[in-house]
């Protein structure tokens, strides 16, 4: 059976494993949605959220810390039990402190994902549910933390005043999570289906499989954390603490995908941007005229960029096509024609002119066909002129 001791020194060490890869995703995050703030909008509120989860992730690493100093080296060694007898204490302001600390992490999370949700659907019932559960487990967390508090000296985490409300706790965050990540999945889902026949390529299928896998991460993390209560395994000191780090790396993964995904999309093939070098033949945008010499892809705007075979590059806006038309009525002027009335002239109209001023600007295969040195559809001037009698 794992003692509390072990559980001390396995669950700090695989929580500063994961702190250390977390700290790499945030500052990647961070990098992510700071660049280019002078030519777009940033979203602060997902910046602040993201340096809350992980300051808090990086106060909960210290706390562990101090309570395996004190538990081995400064008060566990002095009590009657040893050690284990110092990690048993739930009272203890060191464990309350990282159970504050866990609560504060969650609701941020949880938080986020129902706004994610409400934001792709627009609508307030739809997330009613995961509003509802993550109000529960704000009063649970409240509930549970004053339990710790008032509970007895030598009391443990399974006992029954504390046991009801970490119960409470990790089932709401699990339901509120869960509802959301499959609210917001369904969604992406039923968008990419709809709009499938119109485009060339699926460019909602990253985002959906990095909700799907970061939903996933955190909800078998807790269901792990929930067994291990439920059967009374001193294990679930070890997911406790994991699940700090887990926190800020599910939260930034679909941050970092997503921008790795957006600068794919504007640099293609060509390496210049965060996928260093992944493919995306799949692309519409990266089709070019075969034969030709050159290349094609897609602007940041949303133009089609042309290459030419020595690697410069100009952007294609649309075709524009003028067209004026003149019409001069000639048929008042009178013509002394075979027929006659009286000796008088008879006046008749000859005809009608027309003219047709068509003025075509060049098209994309003229710059094609100009550069080579003839182009079939050069700018053209036509004058049409025709005497209808009558």
């Amino acid at each position: 059976m794992l003692t509390l001791r072990a559980a001390g020194i396995l669950s700090t060490t695989f929580e500063a494993i994961l702190y250390g890869y977390a700290v790499f995703m945030f500052s990647l995050a961070m990098w992510i949605m700071l660049k280019d703030r002078r030519h777009r909008q940033v979203n602060w509120a997902l910046v602040a959220a993201g340096c809350a989860l992980m300051i808090l992730a990086t106060a909960e690493m210290a706390v562990n810390i101090t309570r395996l100093f004190q538990g081995f080296l400064t008060q566990g060694p002095f009590l009657p039990g040893g050690p284990e007898q110092f990690f048993a204490v739930v009272s203890e302001p060191t464990f309350v402190a990282k159970s504050v600390l866990y609560n504060v992490q969650t609701l941020i999370l949880d938080a986020v994902v129902i706004y994610r949700t409400y934001v792709v659907w627009q609508s307030a019932l739809i997330v009613l549910l995961p509003v509802t559960g993550w109000c529960g487990l704000l009063a649970g967390s409240i509930g549970l933390n004053v339990a710790l508090v008032n509970a007895e000296h030598m009391g443990d985490v399974f006992a029954v005043q504390t046991g009801r409300w970490i119960t409470a706790v990790y089932a709401l965050t699990l339901g509120t999570n869960l509802s959301s990540t499959i609210l917001l999945a369904w969604r992406i889902w039923t968008v990419a289906r709809r709009s499938a026949q119109y485009r060339a390529s699926n460019i909602f299928s990253p985002v959906l499989r990095v909700i799907i896998e970061s939903g996933a991460i955190y909800s078998m993390t807790i269901t792990a954390a929930l067994i291990s209560f439920v059967v009374q395994s001193n294990g679930v000191y070890v997911m406790l603490d994991m699940i700090s780090p887990i926190i800020s790396i599910v939260y930034n993964m679909l941050i970092i995908r997503m921008g790795l995904a957006g600068d794919r999309a504007i640099f293609g093939n060509g390496g210049g941007g965060l996928g260093g070098g992944t493919g995306t033949a799949g692309l519409p945008w990266q089709a070019g005229t075969s034969g030709s010499g050159w290349g094609g892809e897609r602007s940041g705007a949303g133009l089609t960029v042309r290459r030419r075979a020595d690697g410069s590059r100009y952007e294609m806006t649309d075709l524009k096509v003028e067209i004026t038309q003149v019409i001069e009525d000639d048929s008042e002027y009178a013509v002394t024609g075979p027929h006659h009335v009286g000796g008088a002239p008879l006046p008749v109209a000859v005809g009608t002119l027309t003219t047709h001023d068509i003025r075509v600007m060049r098209s994309a295969a003229d710059e094609d066909d100009a550069l080579e040195g003839s182009s079939p559809h050069s700018s053209f001037h036509e004058r049409q002129e025709k005497a209808v009698p009558v």
